[in-house]
Parts: C-alpha cells; structure tokens; sequence
C-alpha cells in the first residue's frame, strides 16, 4: 500500500487532433491541466509525496551533486547495493488502490491527445489500473495505446531539475531492433503540462533504445547505432530505470533495463540531427508521462508495475 497522495486539481480539457505525424510535425497541443506543479500537501491515494522533502529541496540540489558521477551507486552502470533513500522519492504507485478499470488516483490521463476523457476499459486507447497482469499484489497499469497516445501523467514539484524512474515493464512488442520504426515513446518529460508538443521521451528511436526531444524532433543515438540494439525484451517483466538529471554543466538521459545500461546521452554529437546542445532540459521538468505512444503507428499493449519516481537512483 502506498502513501498519501498529492491531490490534484480538476483538469480543464484541451483536445488536438492526430493524424500519424511525420517525425517533422510532431507538436500538436492539447490543452492545459490545472494540476501542474504538486506542492507538499498530502490527501487520500496510492502514492507519496514524502514528507520533509520540499520543493525547493528537489529543485535547489547544487550542480556538484547533479552530476550523475559514476563514482557514486546512484548513478554508476550498477543498481545501488544498499537501496534507495525513502526521502528522495517523489511519488511511487503499485496500482492497488484503484479499482479495476479506473484512472488511478493522484494521475491524470492523456488519451487521444485529450485530457482526463477518451480513458475507458475496452476503447481504442487507454492507461487503466487492471487485474490480468501484475509483478506485485494483483493490479497493475493496463496500457493499449499505438498512434493514439495513452499515458498517465503527473505534475513535477516546481524547481525540480533531476528525476531517476524506476518502472518494471512487460511489453507486447519488444524495444529496439526494430529498424523499420520511426520512434515510440515509453515515459518521459514535458515542458508544457497537458500537451505533446515539449516533450523529452524515452523509448525507441529507428529501432534502437533511444531518446527523442520535441519541438526539434531530434534523436539519440545517431545513424551508426540504429538497429543495433541492445533490446528491451517483450513477454516478461523488466526492470526499467531512466535518469533525466540537468546540472549547470551537462544534461542528461541514461536508461537502464535489469541493471545494465542501455542508453546514454549527454553531448551535443550523441543528437543525430546536431539539433541540440548541452541544455536540452531545460523548462521540461513539468510533468512526468508513462504508458504508450507511437510515431510508427506500432500498436502495443503493456504492464507495468511499482513505479517510483525519485531524485535519486532506485535500482531494481
């Protein structure tokens, strides 16, 4: 059972409409949420906003410690031998509380491009607690979703500037080694709460793991490594872990599945289109998104399970 959650405010709802977009115009806008920014105040739900750690903690974290330094077990090619620290979590959901067929508490839903609507048991697209699937307990996060996005998403505490994901993930199609595909998106960031248009998202990418920013539409890593792998397997559960860590020096992504590195970038020459510097980032600590959206009109349908989401690494 998790702890008690941000509540969030009733949503405005903004639509746009998608057609399958061109790796070029992928910026459609929907509109805006008014539960951006969760503060420190706590309420009834499946997921924690800890105690102690305000927002001016998580986003006034100094530079020397922003650093993913692979001295440290949070951020080495290694899961941390000791646990994670319970004071650094943001929020982190097991998908209990919900009843089957429902949005679970404390998270809104992007589905069709439209906030809080379109999220229901049986349609084209939608992010559902549900009972056929868990790794842990009996529920877990049912996601069907394709060309159509479906994701749940969550407000940032505001001056945040690192977040470490930690997510375990069983796919109907797998990631990477898919060279024919465009890019799909796993989880992410935004820039702008309730909409597509600023996003950092990881997933796939010319079928290799990867990283895709928008507004620039540019992709990491480049040409040479496209279809190359490494892959995140379908048909079991992973253990999928993703850093988005901005310091006054570097910004960077790095991902992991079961421990071992996967994914990493952190300089301008690892973007393929040269499109981007070291500050790619910045502004897209807004919101936080999970579930399942593809640019290859690549159906997929997913689990997933004890997500938690902290400053710090978790491991698996």
């Amino acid at each position: 059972m998790m702890r008690a959650v941000v509540p969030i405010a009733a949503l405005a709802l903004c639509v746009a409409a998608c057609d399958d977009p061109a790796p070029s115009s992928e910026t459609t806008t929907t509109g805006a949420s008014t539960g951006e920014q969760a503060g420190s105040t706590s309420g009834p739900g499946s997921s924690t906003i800890v105690p102690g750690v305000s927002t001016t903690t998580v986003g006034g974290v100094s530079s020397t410690t922003d650093v993913l330094d692979d001295s440290s077990s949070a951020s080495s090619g290694e899961p941390p031998s000791t646990g994670f620290d319970p004071a650094t979590v943001l929020f982190e959901e097991d998908f209990e509380d919900a009843p089957p067929g429902t949005t679970p508490p404390g998270w809104d839903s992007f589905v069709g491009y439209v906030v809080n609507m379109n999220n229901e048991p049986g349609g084209q697209a939608f992010a559902l607690a549900d009972d056929t699937r868990a790794r842990s307990g009996s529920q877990a996060l049912h996601v069907v979703g394709g060309s159509t996005p479906a994701m749940l998403t969550r407000p940032l505490p505001r001056g945040t500037e690192r977040i470490h994901v930690r997510a375990y993930v069983w796919l109907t199609e797998g990631l990477g080694q898919n060279p024919g595909n465009n890019h799909e998106t796993l989880l992410g960031i935004r820039g702008s709460i309730g909409q597509a248009n600023e996003e950092v998202r990881f997933g796939e990418i010319k079928g290799v793991v990867g990283t895709n920013e928008v507004p620039s539409d540019d992709i990491s890593p480049t040409m040479d490594q496209w279809g190359r792998g490494p892959r995140i397997e379908a048909g079991q559960w992973n253990c999928i872990e993703v850093a988005f860590v901005a310091t006054a020096d570097v910004h960077e992504v790095r991902a992991w599945r079961d421990g071992e590195e996967v994914h990493r970038v952190n300089d301008p020459a690892q973007w393929n289109n040269g499109a981007l510097g070291t500050d790619f980032l910045t502004g897209k600590f807004r919101e936080f998104i999970i579930g399942w959206h593809s640019f290859s009109n690549v159906d997929n349908e997913l689990w997933v399970d004890d997500l938690v989401v902290a400053t710090e690494r978790v491991g698996c």
